[in-house]
């Protein structure tokens, strides 16, 4: 499929390297000529240099060959009007990034079909890590039923030094599959000869009740919190603590601007406080210990990074840090960040099932690897149903990691058959994305 980007951005690069690596047919339009440069050359791809919402350059993107079209900048107003400018040239699908709430609900008369704010994706996952300090990823499918878990094997966990066929006997009631090893910049799809040693990085899906016993096996221990301690007053920063306050956390916002940490003060129920995130006096006196976690949000990397790696340095047990550069995620895993979350990967996530066929329920990526797990609702007419799961012919870099039946969850099995409004969750490296799907999809 022919997709069409605007806007060469953290958005626009990461949406355009994971879809030229499916082998989708991908033109950027940026409107900065250097940056339109640099991306043509690194992904070998159409770039054009110009305004994404002119007809005249949509044109010379050949948007009428276009199944799909994302306008991904950082101005709301453009991405709408680029999305309008596209749907009167015959684009089938729209998607637009727009935070304002007031023109994204306005959006749907301008011509944009979806209209997606990574903010609220970001602030659940910010807010779910900070409930599962100490795992490096965390999504939910089905209604929650299912999770998608990922951290790091210690030598203390029961899986260091073993295969997954070897673990299983370990696992009472074996209630997990293994999805994926990261090692390195190699991911390796789990199978019952794959081998796990400490400071691999893995991810797991298991039941949602199950996923603290799940990760315990793997030495991932995630110890009960009860304060978060928020850095940075941001939007994010806003929604997550309003999530965890609802969860009955107690929760404390810092913000070094006087203007900003009045006006949090004034809309958040959080308790906020004005001073520097990155002052190891200051965090010393928040006396952070046992049950603490704490997340930098602010919307500048370097600070969440500092602010983060002091509070280690004082005493946080767990914290996790938001970034823009999405590269930067791998490198921090050792250094005294627990986790961390990027609303450039909440955007590619929500715009990633667009770009799939229809029932494609919910996608999420894992950071340090091409993978994705995607939901998929089977209909009378997949090819699946009826079929047990050792038939299916599943490629070697694909796995089946979990089954939905009504209110249930099922850790398939070879002999496991499928059924019609089965959710199935399949996790897949990019080169097998496709035909795994055409398995499952009618």
């Amino acid at each position: 499929m022919r997709v069409v980007i605007v806007g060469a951005g953290h958005d626009g690069s990461y949406l355009a390297e994971r879809l030229v690596a499916e082998g989708q047919e991908v033109v950027i339009i940026e409107a900065d000529e250097d940056k339109a440069a640099r991306i043509q050359d690194r992904l070998d791809i159409l770039a054009i240099q110009g305004n994404g919402a002119s007809p005249a350059v949509l044109r010379r993107a050949g948007v009428d060959r276009a199944g799909l079209f994302l306008a991904v900048t950082d101005n709301d107003g453009a991405n709408v009007l680029a999305c309008r400018s596209a749907k009167a040239l015959g684009v089938p699908r729209t998607v637009a990034r727009v935070e304002d709430p007031d023109l994204r609900d306005v959006s749907p008369g301008l011509g944009v079909d979806v209209a997606v704010d990574p903010r609220e994706s970001a602030a659940r996952q910010a807010a779910r890590l900070a409930e599962h300090a100490g795992v490096t990823e965390y999504a939910m499918f089905a209604d929650g039923q299912l999770s998608m878990v990922a951290g790091v094997v210690t030598e203390d966990g029961a899986a260091a030094g073993k295969t997954v066929m070897q673990l299983r006997p370990l696992a009472e009631g074996w209630s997990f599959i293994v999805a994926a090893v990261v090692r390195g910049n190699t991911t390796t799809i789990g199978r019952g000869d794959t081998d796990m040693e400490a400071g691999d990085h893995v991810v797991v899906m298991a039941e949602t009740s199950r996923v603290r016993d799940v990760i315990g096996m793997f030495g991932i221990e995630t110890e009960p919190i009860n304060r978060v301690v928020i850095l940075g007053g941001t939007r994010i920063a806003a929604m997550t603590a309003e999530i965890l306050l609802k969860a009955g956390y107690e929760v404390l916002i810092v913000e070094e601007e006087r203007e900003r940490a009045a006006f949090m003060a004034r809309r958040s129920r959080a308790s906020v406080l004005q001073a520097d995130p990155t002052d190891p006096d200051f965090l010393t006196s928040l006396r952070l210990g046992e049950g603490d976690v704490v997340v930098g949000l602010s919307g500048h990397d370097h600070l969440n990074l500092m602010g983060c790696l002091m509070a280690s340095a004082v005493g946080a047990p767990k914290t996790i840090a938001r970034f823009g550069h999405r590269s930067v995620a791998g490198l921090l895993r050792n250094v005294g960040i627990d986790a961390t979350l990027s609303s450039r990967v909440a955007v590619a996530n929500m715009i990633l099932q667009y770009v799939r066929r229809d029932r494609i329920l919910s996608v999420a990526t894992v950071k340090d690897t091409d993978a994705e797990a995607i939901e998929i609702e089977l209909a009378a007419g997949s090819p699946a149903v009826g079929r047990q799961l050792i038939d299916l012919g599943l490629p070697r870099d694909a796995v089946l990691g979990g089954i939905a039946r009504g209110n249930g969850v099922i850790v398939p099995e070879g002999d496991t058959m499928l059924r019609v409004g089965d959710h199935v969750v399949v996790f897949a490296k990019s080169e097998a994305i496709d035909a795994a799907e055409k398995i499952f999809l009618a």
